[in-house]
């Protein structure tokens, strides 16, 4: 049996809200905006199909043994529905947010309204994004796009639904309490006659994620619009729809030369009469074998299903077909494939780990330096020290990634966490700012996530430094060994400089008759020094040493015994 998919329903009037710009209010490519997503209560319905598949794809099966099992993102789901969810369905779907996990890339938790209830015959499950959001130019986002707002909050770092009064979740999805005929193992062998439930939560989410174009049509008149439109905003394109192509090439929105909006000429386009659609993104295309990506265009329009699919026939019995509009009995799919990890990253979603792998085929990433030491500083102190990131010359596709914080506490990325693609042979600086609230040692990493095959994913960069009281110009510490014995006759003083600076070390005994002179000259500073002495010929007793900095001035004692 066929499934019913998605959504939409273009042609309702959307209500719009403007949020708080977080990023100025020059002019939209600046701005926060939200609005609701479109309807989900228009699902189209498909013919039962009444085929056993018996394909089965796993994501060891995509990936291989360098499947990842770290989380790289976190989903929170809500279980919700007009008679409670039987234990196993809840199991079979963390396990599907738990594949989704590894495989996208986000610091703000992913919230999932998840709702168990009876759904029309033929019906397997329905879902979409719950809001629709701009994302500033400054955190990579597109100008006058919409993108789902999960996508939005990962690429900013700012829970966006917090900002929105009475949103509590990113996604919704509904799933048809009343079927026999669904299996809940996680395992993928699907039997004859089944149809595996975590392969369509695995498909729901993601619609939820972002794989929703914004096309709309009226069959009777046969015309075609694309953009959702706010109270306040002409129609702007979904991020989905900016690499769309029809097969002459021509791109399907602000294409008006072509593609007037709306037009008869944009319906025979989608509706596959212009030599189909395709999704025409870069990374989509290297990983489609240098192809770009066929979307679903059957000949009549079916609302929910055409263009927000893969085309059903080039995936079939692929690692591809998890987003086509429909899904046969015996038949799993636990993996996003590597088209849909491309059109993410296409879209500008920050991906995790296992999308990252799948990507990536033949990046080679190197990183210089792999340590940064900011030295010796003093609290409100700014210092900056750089990275580069590199795609080695026998590399045969480009490097991709983000990078990001550990803690970001004392440190911080100048510009913020990104993505960043670099072709072979080429490579891209990075700033790391360290700029201290506290005086003590602090050590923070670069994470670097990357889709290269000669290191690990992520690679991490140490950052370590250290920081005095503000105005501080020295710190004289403790000598060691302390007490020092007969058997040990070098004395080592330590102290931390911040600055350079002329430095005079002398030791002196209990009485405070002057010994000796350790140390007396200019210093660069910046960085922590020792400075040694030879005690063989001094009695036992207490004795004290004394650092002049500046006209500053420490004390410490040390104790020698024979």
């Amino acid at each position: 049996m066929m499934k019913r998919v998605l959504f939409l329903n273009f042609f309702i009037s959307l209500s719009f809200l403007s949020i708080t710009a977080l990023y100025g209010q020059s002019d939209h490519s600046n701005e926060v905006l939200n609005m609701p997503a479109p309807d989900i209560s228009d699902i189209c319905q498909f013919d039962p199909t009444d085929i056993n598949s018996f394909h089965f794809v796993r994501h060891h099966d995509v990936v291989g043994k360098s499947a990842s099992i770290v989380a790289t993102s976190e989903f929170i789901v809500d279980y919700e529905g007009e008679e409670a969810w039987p234990q196993e369905a809840i199991d079979a779907f963390e396990y599907a947010v738990s594949i989704w996990e590894t495989h996208l890339r986000s610091t703000v938790p992913i919230r999932v309204n998840a709702v168990w209830r009876e759904l029309e015959e033929g019906t397997l499950g329905s879902a979409g994004p719950t809001r629709i959001s701009t994302v500033p130019t400054a955190a990579g986002g597109e100008p006058d796009t919409w993108y789902a707002i999960a996508q939005a909050s990962a690429m900013t770092g700012i829970n966006r639904i917090e900002q929105i009064a009475g949103v509590e979740h990113d996604i919704n999805v509904t799933m048809n309490a009343d079927r026999s005929d669904w299996y809940f193992g996680t395992d993928g062998n699907t039997p004859s006659g089944q149809y595996d439930f975590v392969t369509v939560v695995l498909h729901e989410l993601g619609h939820g994620i972002g794989f929703i174009g914004s096309v709309s049509a009226d069959e009777d008149n046969e015309v075609a619009e694309w953009g959702f439109q706010g109270e306040e905003t002409p129609p702007w394109p979904i991020i989905y729809d900016r690499p769309v192509e029809d097969g002459e090439g021509n791109m399907l929105v602000e294409n008006e030369s072509v593609y007037p909006n709306p037009s008869g000429a944009l319906y025979q386009a989608v509706t596959g009469n212009r030599g189909g659609v395709f999704f025409a993104g870069e990374v989509a295309i290297q990983v489609n074998q240098g192809a770009e990506v066929p979307l679903y265009a059957p000949e009549e329009w079916r609302p929910g299903s055409s263009y927000s699919h893969l085309d059903f026939n080039a995936f079939t019995n692929t690692e591809n077909e998890l987003m086509r509009p429909a899904i046969n009995l015996a038949n799993a799919v636990h993996t996003p494939g590597p088209v849909f990890c491309g059109m993410l990253d296409d879209w500008g979603w920050p991906l995790g780990l296992n999308c990252l792998d799948l990507v990536g085929i033949e990046a080679r990433i190197v990183v210089s330096p792999t340590i940064l030491d900011f030295g010796v500083g003093n609290v409100g102190d700014t210092i900056e020290q750089s990275f580069t990131i590199g795609n080695r010359d026998d590399a045969e596709d480009p490097l991709r990634g983000r990078i990001e914080m550990e803690n970001a506490r004392n440190f911080a990325i100048v510009g913020g966490a990104r993505s960043y693609s670099i072709e072979p042979g080429e490579s891209e600086e990075f700033t790391i700012r360290y700029r201290p609230t506290t005086a003590e040692a602090h050590n923070d990493a670069v994470i670097i996530n990357h889709n290269a095959r000669n290191e690990s994913s992520p690679f991490l960069v140490e950052l370590m430094g250290e920081s005095l009281e503000e105005n501080r110009v020295v710190a004289l510490e403790q000598s060691y060994p302390n007490p020092i014995n007969p058997n040990v006759n070098t004395l080592s003083i330590p102290y931390v400089l911040p600055n350079a600076a002329n430095v005079k070390l002398d030791l002196y005994n209990s009485t405070g008759q002057h010994i000796a002179t350790i140390f007396d000259g200019m210093r660069d500073g910046d960085q922590r020094y020792i400075e040694e002495y030879n005690v063989r010929d001094l009695a036992s007793g207490v004795y004290l040493y004394r650092i002049v900095v500046d006209g500053a001035m420490e004390t410490r004692k040390l104790t020698i015994i024979k």
